[in-house]
């Protein structure tokens, strides 16, 4: 396995490493603006910006609508995406970790889809819909 990084960090070079890194560090930001306000985002710097992952947490849906981080999880795969961290490094949230190769579509076709999935949510904490018989 640490061929395969050592490898990676070999063909990038030094500016390629970096630029790599900047770019997954830019591509959890603009996730972590898109989803600030609608989900509550953990370990976040003074100025508000985390670095190359993002933790959603999840624990404040368990009360308000009876959703598990676990919920939301398989939400994401109905959607097309593989389901990101869970629980770790707290329970009950989603570490959410872009990675340099993703573009802004795809960025942008994750966020829609979790606003979606809150919007659900909220359809729940509002009774609009079965608690029991939903998405």
């Amino acid at each position: 396995i640490h061929l395969i990084s050592y490898a990676y960090i070999r063909l990038l070079g030094p500016v390629g490493l970096r630029r790599s890194t900047e770019v997954a560090i830019l591509n959890a930001n603009y996730l972590r603006a898109k989803l600030t306000g609608h989900y509550d985002i953990l370990y976040q710097g003074n100025s508000g910006n985390v670095a190359h992952e993002m933790i959603i947490d999840c624990r404040p849906f368990k009360n308000s609508a009876g959703i598990e981080v676990t919920d939301i999880a398989k939400r994401l795969i109905d959607c097309g995406f593989h389901a990101p961290t869970m629980s770790w490094p707290v329970a009950g949230t989603l570490m959410i970790e872009p990675t340099e190769s993703e573009n802004k579509a795809e960025l942008d076709r994750f966020c829609d889809a979790m606003l979606a999935i809150r919007a659900e949510i909220a359809d729940i904490e509002y009774g609009t819909v079965d608690p029991d018989n939903n998405p």
